[in-house]
């Protein structure tokens, strides 16, 4: 008996084609495309740490939680008021950071948080922070609470600080700590970590490059 391999070609062509039609329809399979995140150092994605529950106090002495956080993108910096050199540094990049962004006109950026969380809450007090955070104009705030509460929150994010030993009632201890500026998300995760030394042309920039890209991705 002679075999076609013709006709069998044409069959399993056929039968693939109905395959393809019983499973696809007229219509071809779409393509997962991976997209590529930017590419800036210390930019988490796709897994970015979502934050856990913890509560400071607020300078206005109301609880400050991660809801306080939530909603807005947040840039946070760990110091103290009492620092000589550091904090005011880094407060001074992020109130210009705040003052590029309010300047973009295709993104409204007016709702960003600039956070002061204070490692030293001996002795910055509320009425203390209150009195600091007032000099660096608005979206800025400031929290603080007992080592329990400072801690809920600090070993989440991996940051290191060191309290100088004093005696009770000395207030002229110096505080170790970190000078990175983390950003947390609108969903409470942590998106970045900006390493010093801090440029704030450089971190504005990050921020609108980060901001759009997990709008169109997220």
């Amino acid at each position: 008996m002679e075999i076609n391999f013709k006709v069998i070609l044409i069959g399993a062509v056929a039968l693939a084609a109905g395959v393809y039609l019983q499973l696809f329809g007229f219509n071809p399979p779409v393509r997962s495309v991976s997209v590529e995140a930017p590419d800036i150092q210390g930019f988490f994605w796709p897994k970015q740490k979502a934050l856990d529950e913890f509560e400071l106090v607020s300078q206005r002495n109301t609880p400050f939680t991660l809801d306080s956080m939530k909603g807005d993108w947040n840039f946070i910096f760990f110091g103290y008021t009492h620092c000589p050199d550091i904090c005011p540094i880094t407060m001074n990049t992020m109130r210009q950071v705040r003052e590029t962004l309010s300047k973009q006109t295709e993104t409204d950026y007016v709702s960003i948080k600039f956070n002061l969380i204070s490692v030293d809450g001996e002795r910055d007090t509320p009425e203390i922070l209150e009195a600091y955070i007032s000099y660096f104009g608005e979206n800025f705030q400031g929290a603080t609470g007992n080592k329990i509460q400072i801690d809920s929150l600090v070993t989440q994010l991996g940051v290191p600080y060191t309290i100088d030993n004093h005696e009770p009632g000395n207030t002229t201890y110096l505080v170790g700590h970190s000078a990175a500026i983390f950003l947390i998300s609108p969903a409470g995760k942590l998106a970045a970590i900006f390493q010093a030394p801090h440029s704030a042309a450089e971190i504005s920039d990050k921020f609108i490059q980060i901001d759009s890209f997990m709008r169109n991705n997220s």
